[in-house]
This record gives structure tokens, sequence and C-alpha cells, in this order.
């Protein structure tokens, strides 16, 4: 927590504008206790970089989790939050919202649209799925539905001509332009959604038994497999609607955790959403400073993210979870 702390307050003194460290704690320090701020390093500090940060560690807390949830229901160790097509769901009301937008002047607000979308893709997932709830299953038909939402996304893509830049840099995961309002509808959200998944931890570890295991202890292990997957689909619909698709921060920050400290859900679930609410933090802030134009955060997770995963499972050879 101290290290977050510290982290928070470091990196909302970095920037293009000519601003010390000793700068953004002042204007911190001085916002809290109501105090006077110079106007214009108050709005580059509380009113710009504050909330994205913010949003970045509640993006990244949310993604891991639901990282560790589901390679946990479904037993895979290649499960993340976009494994079930959840994702592409949001991410089509989303970039359907954009479009809609433009060709007819509209100013719908994207993330309730991809939130809904993202809830309609679950039951659609879980109906084809059926009521026995097998990793597989569940698994192919994320993928069909995700597979029917990336074509769609391809044609509004199309259909949007030489307005097709906005979808793509949204599709790219960006957190710029967060707000305080970013922050207030995150926070509830991501924070009910991993207090009420940390409570059900225990039976998280059941889970990865097995379903037939799970009932074999008592546990009604498609009951506790659908709260599961509904909390993590929930956390999974807040981030892609609200910063479209960052990849591999779900997948990797789980890994990590079980590699170097414990398997175990009551102290894996926490410390996946530290872990990862930093390591979004971090990336977003090397997307901001350490090249001319700022690189969306999306490709910078991916580009790090991808080669780092293909270290950890060749050495592990194969046997990540």
């Amino acid at each position: 927590m101290v290290l977050l702390i510290i982290l928070i307050v470091t990196t909302v003194s970095l920037g293009a504008s000519e601003m010390s460290m000793a700068d953004g704690y002042q204007v911190i320090f001085n916002k809290v206790f109501g105090l006077e701020n110079d106007e214009i390093k108050e709005s580059i500090v509380w009113d710009i970089r504050l909330p994205r940060i913010l949003s970045g560690f509640l993006i990244g807390a949310a993604l891991s989790v639901a990282g560790v949830i589901f390679q946990s229901v479904l037993r895979n160790p290649l499960a993340d939050p976009y494994t079930l097509g959840v994702s592409t769901g949001a991410a089509f009301g989303a970039v359907l919202t954009i479009y809609i937008n433009m060709v007819y002047s509209l100013l719908i607000p994207i993330m309730p649209v991809a939130f809904i979308f993202a809830g309609l893709t679950l039951v659609i997932i879980m109906k084809i799925a059926g009521r026995t709830l097998h990793s597989t299953r569940l698994i192919l038909a994320g993928i069909i539905i995700g597979s029917i939402f990336s074509a769609g996304i391809s044609l509004l893509k199309y259909l949007a001509g030489e307005d097709v830049s906005a979808m793509v840099f949204w599709l790219m995961g960006r957190l710029s332009a967060k707000s305080w309002m970013d922050v207030v509808i995150l926070f509830p959200l991501v924070m009910i959604s991993i207090i009420i998944s940390y409570a059900m931890s225990d039976d998280l570890d059941v889970l990865t038994l097995g379903i037939n295991e799970a009932r074999s202890i008592g546990v009604d292990a498609n009951k506790r497999a659908r709260q599961f997957l509904i909390i993590a689909a929930v956390l999974t619909a807040v981030c892609v609607s609200t910063s479209g698709i960052i990849g591999f921060v779900g997948l990797i920050v789980p890994h990590l955790i079980r590699m170097g400290f414990t398997a175990k859900h009551r102290y894996l679930m926490p410390l996946s959403a530290l872990l990862g609410g930093l390591v979004l933090v971090l990336a977003d802030s090397i997307s901001r400073l350490m090249f001319q134009v700022e690189i969306p955060v999306g490709v910078i997770t991916t580009l790090i993210g991808g080669p780092f995963f293909i270290y950890i499972y060749m050495n592990k050879k194969g046997e990540i979870l």
C-alpha cells in the first residue's frame, strides 16, 4: 500500500509540463487539506493526471482479478478477461455507439451500451454452454460469440470509412482523458466486485479441482461458477467500456503471483489486484513519457506482456497453472 501511494504521487509529477516531484506532492497535500494551489499546476495534477492514474490502477486491479477468476473457473492457464468473448461483446457495443454517434450526430454515452452488450454476451454464452458449465463448452461458446462480434466490429469499421480512426484508437485501449467521474463510476463497481469475489475465494480453491470434485465435498459447483463468471464479466465490462481493450494484464499478473507467492485464492486475489493496478499505472506512465506522441496503453501492455508470457511459458514447459 505504501508503494502504491508513492507510485501515484510520483507519477502525477511526471509529464510534458515543467513540474518537479515536490510540486506534485505539494499540489496533492494542499488540495487534501484545503490550502491554495497554483491554478495551472492544480489543473494538471488534480484534474488531469490523478484521475487518469487512479482509473488506471482500478482497471488494472479489475483485469487481474477477472483473470484469476477465469483461469480458476475454466481451469485454463491461458484464460484471461477476454477468453469468453465478454470483452468483444463490450467492444462491439462501444464501436456501435461510436458509429451511431458519428452517423446521426448523437451523444449516446459509450459506457452503458458497452456494459449492456457485455452482459448480453455472457447470457448467450451461458445459454449455449448449457446447465452444466463445463470449461470446454464455455470456452468454445466464447470463441463462437467473440468471432461473431469481431466480425460486427470489422463491418462497422468498414462502414465508418474515413472516420474509422476514432474506433481504432478506442479499441487499442487508452487511459487518456479520464476524469473524476470515471473514478467515481469505476471505484464502487470494481471494489464491490473484488470484495464479493474475495469473500467467496475459498470456493474458488475448490472449483480449481473440477466440478465433480467440488460437488463431492458439498459445494454447488455450477451455482458458484455462475456467480464467479458474472463477477468476472462485470469487472471485464467495466474495464472495456471505460478504456477499450487492454490485453495481457489479466493473463500475466495472476501467473506472477502464483509463481512468486501463492496459489491460494485468499491471498492470490488481493495480491493480483494490487500488482495489476501497479503494472497498468507503470505501463501508462511509459506510454506518456517515453515517446514523442502518446501510445495507447493497450499497445504497451501487449508489446511487453506478449514476449514476457512466452518466456514464462517456455521456462515452465507449459505447466503454468
